[in-house]
Protein backbone atom coordinates (compact mmCIF):
# COMPACT_ATOMS: atom_id res chain seq x y z
CA UNK A 1 0.00 0.00 0.00
CA UNK A 2 0.75 3.18 -0.66
CA UNK A 3 0.51 6.57 1.93
CA UNK A 4 -2.53 7.72 0.68
CA UNK A 5 -4.17 3.99 0.89
CA UNK A 6 -2.81 3.58 4.61
CA UNK A 7 -4.21 6.64 5.54
CA UNK A 8 -7.10 5.53 4.32
CA UNK A 9 -6.94 2.42 6.11
CA UNK A 10 -6.43 4.10 9.21
CA UNK A 11 -9.78 6.44 8.82
CA UNK A 12 -11.54 2.69 9.27
CA UNK A 13 -9.40 2.02 12.40
CA UNK A 14 -6.22 -0.39 11.08
CA UNK A 15 -3.67 -0.26 13.28
CA UNK A 16 -1.21 -2.15 11.61
CA UNK A 17 -1.59 0.41 8.76
CA UNK A 18 -1.11 3.27 10.94
CA UNK A 19 1.76 1.81 12.66
CA UNK A 20 2.99 1.05 8.86
CA UNK A 21 2.53 4.71 7.78
CA UNK A 22 4.41 5.71 11.21
CA UNK A 23 7.04 3.70 10.31
CA UNK A 24 7.37 4.99 6.81
CA UNK A 25 6.99 9.06 7.83
CA UNK A 26 8.08 9.43 11.25
CA UNK A 27 11.91 9.91 10.17
CA UNK A 28 11.10 12.09 7.44
CA UNK A 29 8.97 13.97 9.32
CA UNK A 30 11.18 14.41 12.39
CA UNK A 31 14.01 15.28 10.12
CA UNK A 32 12.01 18.50 8.50
CA UNK A 33 10.56 19.39 12.34
CA UNK A 34 14.31 19.56 13.31
CA UNK A 35 15.34 21.79 10.38
CA UNK A 36 12.67 24.24 11.63
CA UNK A 37 13.22 23.54 15.78
CA UNK A 38 16.45 22.62 17.50
CA UNK A 39 14.31 22.34 20.54
CA UNK A 40 13.97 18.09 20.81
CA UNK A 41 11.34 18.32 23.46
CA UNK A 42 9.13 20.62 20.96
CA UNK A 43 9.78 18.37 18.05
CA UNK A 44 8.78 15.34 20.23
CA UNK A 45 5.14 16.60 21.30
CA UNK A 46 4.81 18.17 17.78
CA UNK A 47 5.34 14.48 16.83
CA UNK A 48 3.01 12.96 19.39
CA UNK A 49 0.46 15.85 18.33
CA UNK A 50 0.77 14.98 14.58
CA UNK A 51 -0.15 11.37 14.32
CA UNK A 52 -2.79 11.51 17.35
CA UNK A 53 -4.09 14.16 14.10
CA UNK A 54 -3.88 11.39 11.62
CA UNK A 55 -5.35 9.00 13.76
CA UNK A 56 -8.50 11.07 15.08
CA UNK A 57 -8.89 12.43 11.12
CA UNK A 58 -7.90 9.82 8.82
CA UNK A 59 -11.30 10.20 7.61
CA UNK A 60 -11.26 13.79 6.02
CA UNK A 61 -8.42 13.32 3.87
CA UNK A 62 -9.14 14.36 0.72
CA UNK A 63 -6.39 12.93 -1.65
CA UNK A 64 -6.33 13.41 -4.95
CA UNK A 65 -9.80 14.79 -4.90
CA UNK A 66 -7.91 18.06 -3.98
CA UNK A 67 -4.76 17.11 -5.62
CA UNK A 68 -3.10 16.33 -2.08
CA UNK A 69 -1.01 12.89 -1.01
CA UNK A 70 -0.91 11.79 2.47
CA UNK A 71 2.55 12.68 2.65
CA UNK A 72 1.65 16.45 2.34
CA UNK A 73 -1.62 16.49 4.30
CA UNK A 74 0.90 14.78 7.38
CA UNK A 75 3.66 17.74 6.84
CA UNK A 76 0.32 20.23 6.47
CA UNK A 77 -0.69 19.19 10.18
CA UNK A 78 2.77 18.78 11.48
CA UNK A 79 3.66 22.48 10.45
CA UNK A 80 0.43 23.52 12.09
CA UNK A 81 1.64 22.11 15.22
CA UNK A 82 4.79 23.67 15.21
CA UNK A 83 3.44 26.94 14.88
CA UNK A 84 1.29 26.29 17.40
CA UNK A 85 3.76 25.20 19.62
CA UNK A 86 5.77 28.10 18.73
CA UNK A 87 2.99 30.26 19.76
CA UNK A 88 2.32 28.41 23.11
CA UNK A 89 5.69 29.33 23.60
CA UNK A 90 6.41 33.19 23.01
CA UNK A 91 3.10 33.20 25.14
CA UNK A 92 4.57 31.33 28.52
CA UNK A 93 7.62 33.83 27.90
CA UNK A 94 5.42 37.03 28.51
Amino acid sequence: MNEDQLVRAVARGDRAAFEELYRRTSPWLAVRLRRRCADEQVVAEVMQETYLAVWRAAGSFAGAAVDGTAVGWLWTIAARRLVDAFRKRARQAR
